[in-house]
């Protein structure tokens, strides 16, 4: 008698191993392109070149045809703006496709082998232009960023290098540097800053020269301590201009008090022991003082105009007394002359 289970059984294992070898096969030939399997992706810095075959990548059509069979569809290609693709996938992951295709409908961006690139526009009208439509008014419309992973002990600083381009040694490098210290470190205590810097030719240094520090928004132009509270400005060497406008936030400050009836006037014979007990005017900061804590103009301004007044007073005074004075002395005079 024969066993029919056992020949089912038999031909449902013959036919699921046949289907795994189908599997198998269809699998090493979906990693191999041309004659050479896809190897690992490798890094290598002084690969940055591709060198392999290029093919020209189209986007297929389909057009029915007819025939006695009936009609079928059939996948053909069009000429149109062909993107160029490596023919294998590259050794090392610095290498993009030498083309991306953004030819198709509805895209927005632009990369040509030579040319301008555009982000957000398909005519770029400089190396690299990135629009974006306007946005919303309350909020950034950030069109790059960037950024790096956060250390506790560095600088944290993103940013846009100038170059000359020289990199046969460290010393000819010359380079202008934007960028910004995000997040300050735990090893100098420093805030975080958005800062401008260059490193001129001939020198390892790098030198700071503009800076605006998250503390309080304070702005530094140069080598200048900047670890002094209220103040938002400060410049080394100097400032030259040719207009400044100090606003003055106190009516004390100024004074105007100084010609009202009951403003008390220093009489000239105490003046003359201040001074020379002193060395300067009433009000006015020392030497000493000035060197330390620097001058608010101000301040100063309003000093000065104080001290004007006053002495605008005391010229009054002395040419009140002497005319009164003179008219004593005419009286005299008079009455002399009658006598004799």
């Amino acid at each position: 008698m024969v066993n029919f289970e056992y020949y089912l059984k038999k031909n449902k294992m013959k036919k699921l191993v046949l289907l795994l070898l189908v599997v198998y096969a269809t699998n090493v030939n979906a990693q191999t392109i041309g004659a050479e399997p896809v190897k690992k992706n490798t890094y290598d810095p002084n690969a940055l070149q591709y060198s392999g075959q290029v093919r020209t990548a189209q986007k297929p059509t389909t057009k029915k045809t007819s025939s006695s069979k009936g009609s079928t569809t059939k996948k053909t290609s069009t000429p149109k703006a062909p993107a160029i693709y490596p023919d294998q996938h590259p050794s090392s992951k610095n290498i993009v496709y030498q083309y991306i295709d953004t030819t198709y409908p509805n895209s927005e961006n632009h990369f040509p082998i030579q040319g301008n690139a555009g982000i957000g526009t398909t005519a770029p009208q400089a190396a690299l232009e990135i629009k974006r439509s306007a946005g919303d008014t309350r909020k950034k419309n950030v069109l790059l960023q960037l950024s790096n992973q956060w250390s506790p002990n560095g600088q944290n600083e993103p940013s846009i290098m100038f170059s000359n381009g020289d990199i046969s040694s460290i010393e000819n490098v010359s380079y202008w540097t934007i960028g910004a210290r995000v997040s300050g470190d735990k090893t100098l205590n420093t805030p975080q800053t958005f800062k401008i810097s260059h490193k001129p030719v001939g020198s390892n240094v790098e030198l700071e020269y503009f800076s605006v520090d998250s503390y309080q928004g304070k702005v530094k132009i140069g080598d200048v301590n900047s670890n002094v509270d209220g103040y938002k400005l400060f410049v080394e060497e100097g400032i030259l201009t040719e207009k400044v406008k100090v606003a003055v936030k106190n009516s004390d400050d100024w004074f105007d008090n100084v010609f009202k009836k009951d403003y008390k006037l220093m009489s000239l014979h105490n003046l003359n022991d201040y001074i020379n007990s002193y060395h300067h005017l009433p009000d006015m900061p020392t030497t000493d003082e000035v060197m330390k804590e620097g001058i608010d103009l101000g301040k100063m301004n309003g000093l000065l105009l104080k001290k004007v007044e006053e002495l605008t007073r005391y010229v009054i005074d002395i040419k009140t007394e002497l005319d009164q004075t003179k008219k004593e002395l005419e009286e005299t005079k008079k009455m002399v002359n009658k006598k004799d």
